[in-house]
């Protein structure tokens, strides 16, 4: 492929640069054999787990290796490490945290392993996807991504317990889902031509060859005059064809700088008019499932897969269908091993509940007779959700960056019994503008969390946007209060004090994540005694 070739280039130069002061560089890291992870996220979720202080998590990490896990999963979000390509910048904090957990899960003797790349954070109130667009065509992007996986890889190599890390093709959808909109014009063959299409297509395709796959029917004279064809349109299948290139590509170019980085394939294809118009056709992503030079291919995995909304799924129903899914991933990956970094055994993701499930009384029994099938095919699998998380937008909710993200008055963050907390003065108040980071606003019940403290009686209003959105509670001693607020719209928090009062753990939130091993406060749920006997099944 003719688009980014130069950055190889420069890629071997960042890993040089870096091999200067880590003479291990170019060693894979090493995987503890059979992998059995859970994503850590301590009591925050993947959105504002690095600004949140995990005050317990040497206690969380035994837990999960009690649970039988040999491995945690840690999600990097990009910008949250470097917030600036142009010039290249990093966040200290970031780095300390990731410093921290290290060391917390060698002394627990669990591997870490790193999910690159992840498009989610609240560090600034700009959306990040917009970066992962611009790594097609901007060379300060691709060599901030290409410096950011470096410094991650260089990092995680000062521990005996790093095992590597994969990037997904999820945190890089966005633009495969929104290029369909550019229309026939211009700015449409504009984007084509600076993203590398209209050079991907010249090197597979004759003018001819794509004057019949356009419809309806077009007459391209040069291949300038090709555009992005829209999602509805039969042609789309080119662009998912030069996408699933340019992930290959860039993780190849990634490897060099990040060796033996593995990627999350897409198991499920995408749909897309056929030929005639009269149906659709599938389109799948196999020339991505071999992921370049890694030991391994990356995989979610979810028993709705292949299986129509609302479609309630049985154990052996599930077992015949992985079992084939993943025959199917060996067969298009040159026989390599499948690590399957979400193993969702169920998935209530907000926007996603109308999809497939297994029966909620069977998901035990399907975790607990999975040693088969993976025993075959894989050399892992992770748990998405091994904690219950709420979709919490509030930044720096457990003040672990003092009052970072925060308007206060009459307020400071201290350190009171080992913790970081937000000491609000009589008459004093603290607020954070957060209505804009979280959906289902007006279809959802909103809920405020969180931690207080004081030496004597207190009343501490809460405000959840408007005037009529306000309750009060009295304080005296430490207490959790959660409080719901209807679904009216909202774009801020605030709290106020009378009294001399701490505030820690805010969480605002209309809906929780479950996998049904433990609830947001670590208790174990039902799901839990099963996912123990797979772990140690999987020894």
């Amino acid at each position: 492929m003719k688009m980014r070739k130069y950055y190889r280039g420069l890629c071997g130069i960042l890993a040089g640069c870096l091999m200067a002061f880590v003479p291990s560089l170019n060693v894979r890291a090493e995987m503890p054999g059979y992998i059995r992870a859970a994503t850590y996220t301590s009591d925050a979720w993947v959105a504002n787990f690095w600004n949140t202080e995990s005050d317990h998590m040497e206690e969380e990490l035994a837990q999960i290796a009690a649970d039988g896990f040999n491995t945690i999963i840690l999600v990097i979000p990009w910008r949250e490490f470097q917030p600036s390509v142009m010039p290249l910048t990093y966040n200290p904090y970031a780095f300390e945290k990731l410093d921290q957990v290290m060391e917390a899960a060698q002394k627990q003797g669990l591997s870490v392993m790193f999910r690159l790349g992840y498009t989610w954070d609240y560090y600034e109130d700009e959306g990040s996807v917009y970066r992962f667009r611009e790594l097609l065509r901007s060379d300060a992007v691709r060599n901030g991504w290409l410096a950011y996986a470096g410094r991650i890889y260089e990092t995680g190599s000062r521990y005996s317990n790093f095992c590597g890390g994969f990037m997904t093709w999820e945190d890089f959808w966005n633009y495969a889902e929104d290029a369909g909109n550019f229309g026939r014009r211009d700015n449409s063959r504009k984007e084509a031509k600076q993203i590398g299409f209209q050079d991907y297509l010249k090197e597979r395709y004759t003018l001819s060859e794509l004057n019949e796959i356009f419809q309806p029917a077009v007459a391209f004279s040069s291949y300038e005059e090709v555009y992005i064809p829209g999602r509805s349109d039969h042609a789309y299948r080119l662009f998912y064809e030069f996408y699933d290139a340019y992930l290959s590509e860039l993780l190849a170019d990634t490897q060099k700088c990040f060796p033996g980085l593995s990627m999350e394939v897409r198991l499920d294809g995408d749909q897309v008019p056929d030929a005639d118009g009269e149906g659709m056709m599938r389109v799948n992503h196999y020339d991505t499932f071999a992921c370049g030079d890694a030991d391994y291919t990356a995989l979610m995995y979810s028993v709705s897969m292949g299986r129509a909304a609302g479609q309630t799924v049985l154990v052996h129903e599930a077992f015949r269908t992985m079992g084939e899914q993943l025959a199917q991933v060996k067969a298009h990956n040159g026989g390599k091993p499948i690590m399957i970094d979400q193993l969702l055994y169920m998935d209530e993701t907000e926007d996603f509940q109308s999809n497939a499930r297994l029966l909620e009384s069977h998901r035990g029994l399907f975790l607990m007779g999975l040693p088969e099938l993976l025993h075959q095919y894989t050399n892992g699998y992770g748990i998405w959700t091994y904690r219950n998380y709420t979709n919490n937008p509030v930044y720096n909710s457990q003040f672990a960056l003092g009052s970072r993200g925060w308007e206060v008055s009459e307020a400071a963050v201290q350190t009171r019994n080992g913790s970081s907390q937000m000491m609000i003065l009589p008459g004093g108040k603290i607020s954070q503008k957060i209505g804009h980071r979280i959906g289902g606003r007006n279809t959802h019940d909103n809920y405020v969390r969180f931690t207080a403290d004081s030496d004597g009686p207190v009343t501490v209003t809460v405000s959840l946007g408007t005037q009529k959105q306000k309750q009060q509670v009295s304080v005296d001693g430490e207490q959790q209060f959660t409080l719901e607020f209807g679904r009216d719209g909202y774009y801020s928090v605030e709290f106020e004090a009378d009294g001399e009062v701490y505030l820690d753990n805010i969480q605002v939130y209309n809906f929780i994540q479950a996998g049904q091993l433990r609830d947001v406060d670590g208790r174990e749920l039902s799901c839990m005694e099963p996912m123990r006997h797979l772990n140690g099944a999987m020894k």
